[in-house]
């Protein structure tokens, strides 16, 4: 909740990381909102999304390459499965992190966090692309 009188002032008081440096478009007409564009809450919220998405990849590629493991028993397949498994660990934790540790969350961090997350996610959907072939 924001204290009465920081609405508009730009530093707006409220639980969390939202406007605690009196930087940023947190404006206080909308609680976690911060006005018009993204702000760093919704940032997050789509890393989240983002996050959960790649899991979803992973588990594709994981079942995948468990499949080919199964067929042929070569070290490299078993090199994919351990790789997309340990991919798969990365993401989990990182996502509980996003969800769950209010100060992992801090000032700034949801562009670089969504960009990472998009490279991520484009590079295992080509990743998926070529191993269907």
């Amino acid at each position: 909740m924001l204290a009465e009188g920081s609405k508009g002032s730009g530093g707006a008081v409220g639980p969390g990381y939202q406007g605690q440096n009196g930087t940023g478009p947190a404006s206080g007409h909308e609680p976690g909102m911060g006005g018009i564009g993204f702000d760093n809450s919704q940032l997050i919220t789509v890393d989240v999304i983002l996050g959960i998405a790649n899991i979803c990849l992973l588990l594709v590629l994981l079942y995948m390459y468990i499949g080919s493991y199964r067929k042929f028993k070569s070290k490299f397949t078993f090199g994919l499965v351990a790789f997309a498994l340990l991919l798969l660990i990365q993401n989990a934790l990182f996502t509980g992190f996003l969800l769950i540790h209010e100060g992992f969350k801090g000032p700034g961090m949801g562009s670089p966090i969504f960009f990472l997350n998009i490279i991520e996610f484009f590079a295992l959907s080509v990743l998926i692309g070529v191993t269907k072939e």
